[in-house]
């Protein structure tokens, strides 16, 4: 299996892990909730009965916010148990001439302008990496990955509608993303509150509402991560079963 970045992938700290021996490596975890994200989205938007369970879960009782995501992933996860055969490793080295450090601007998509900036260590390049996934949920993880992804370019799309150089770039993304076997989402590319991982549900408006009014949430990726010198935003990568 092989993993490209088209866009940086970025550090969740001020840089990436180091082994025992100071070899930089992307945790697995990395790729694991990319590929979970895409795939809750996925089945939540296409199963109405599964939206409608995740609805009255997440409109109910009190939420305890930090196992939200793990609970709905519980939900879609018993209904699609699609990923019980996915093996990824714990660590994936990296290459050396693929990193850089680089400058990092915060974009608040509402604004339309940079609101921050910071400096992080990045990764462009192709990896090969030993995952073990069942045929069949290959074929669904497809379907998952191009519906995430295109939702999400679609949504901070809309947003920049007067900023011609991001708009040229999502215009150009949507048709590129098309040709991509599993398009993702990796590392960190936002600011929204716990990474980004309960994204999958933004779409559903009462339940944004109800995270917000209650806990003070805003659950949207209001705030993505740009970086200037490529202008580009962060994350978008692709696996695929070969370079062929």
């Amino acid at each position: 299996m092989f993993l490209l970045t088209w866009t940086r992938i970025l550090s969740k700290g001020r840089a990436f892990p180091r082994d025992e021996d100071g070899r930089p490596y992307v945790p697995g975890d990395y790729l694991t909730e990319a590929v979970k994200d895409a795939v809750v989205f996925y089945f939540v938007k296409k199963d109405g009965s599964l939206e409608a369970a995740v609805r009255r879960y997440l409109t109910g009782g009190k939420l305890e916010m930090e196992a939200l995501a793990e609970r709905v992933y519980g939900m879609v996860f018993e209904r699609y148990p699609i990923l019980k055969g996915l093996r990824v490793p714990e660590r994936i080295p990296l290459p050396e001439e693929g990193l850089s450090k680089v400058v990092v601007e915060v974009l608040d998509l509402k604004k339309g302008y940079d609101v921050r900036d910071f400096r992080t260590e990045a990764f462009y390049g192709t990896l090969e990496v030993p995952v073990e996934v069942e045929a069949e949920a290959w074929e669904r993880l497809k379907y998952a990955g191009r519906s995430f992804t295109e939702a999400l370019i679609r949504m901070e799309q809309g947003f920049l509608r007067d900023n011609p150089v991001l708009g040229e770039f999502y215009g150009n993304l949507l048709n590129e993303v098309k040709e991509w076997e599993v398009p993702l989402r990796l590392g960190r590319w936002t600011t929204a509150p716990h990474g980004g991982r309960l994204l999958f549900f933004w779409r559903i408006k009462e339940v944004r509402d109800r995270i917000l009014r209650d806990y003070g949430v805003d659950i949207r990726p209001t705030k993505v991560l740009y970086l200037p010198r490529d202008r580009a935003t962060a994350g978008w990568s692709e696996m695929r079963r070969d370079l062929g």
